[in-house]
């Protein structure tokens, strides 16, 4: 039987993209309790799923470029770039755990809310909208924060979680919405990550 609605499907396939997307910055809890050899396992281990299994496990998440390729390279470019941060900024771990926070749970609920009420559009990429910028910046500043503050080898108050948090993901959401030639995942983890150094060089 042909499915009446293809859209929807299309839709629903996004929507578990997304999740996939979000799910493994809960890892990023155990960076504080890991030396850079147990970090850099544990993220491989993620590579691993993302570039061989992830696809049969969950099935409708890879686009069909990812299904002739063979591999998702934006799950391979999504754990490449989370062990790119933490050959940079070990042993500050709290640097690692806020990008992927920005990258993770600023992305996904930028797509889904965007998709569900992004009826104004950005002048500058008429693919993404206000609403998905503002999603990404909110809930990508409250993980990054979160995180920031759990990761933090030495004691940081709310506050300034909060104010670190933020200003790695708001820059990052712009950068995330402008058409660059680039892997997003890319650019806005290492924009996070620098944020996040620099801010706490700073603040902290």
């Amino acid at each position: 039987m042909v499915d009446p609605t293809p859209e929807r499907t299309v839709a629903f396939n996004e929507y578990k993209r997304q999740i996939e997307h979000m799910v493994p910055v809960g890892l990023a809890f155990f960076l504080r309790f890991l030396n850079l050899w147990q970090a850099i396992l544990l993220v491989s281990a993620g590579l691993a799923y993302g570039v061989f299994l992830s696809g049969r496990v969950v099935r409708g998440t890879q686009r069909e470029s990812d299904l002739r390729r063979g591999f998702a390279i934006g799950k391979a470019s999504y754990a490449l770039v989370i062990l790119g941060l933490l050959l940079a900024f070990y042993p500050r771990m709290h640097v690692v755990a806020g990008a992927w926070a920005v990258l993770a749970l600023g992305d996904g609920p930028s797509t889904i809310f965007g998709k569900a009420f992004g009826r104004r559009k950005l002048p500058w990429n008429r693919h993404k909208s206000w609403v998905g910028m503002a999603a990404f910046a909110l809930f990508g500043g409250l993980g990054a924060a979160l995180l920031v503050w759990w990761s933090s080898a030495d004691p940081i108050g709310a506050r300034w979680a909060l104010l670190l948090g933020f200003f790695a993901s708001a820059p990052s959401a712009v950068v995330e919405s402008l058409p660059l030639p680039i892997d997003d995942n890319i650019s806005v983890a290492v924009t996070a990550g620098v944020l996040l150094f620099v801010g706490s060089h700073i603040w902290l």
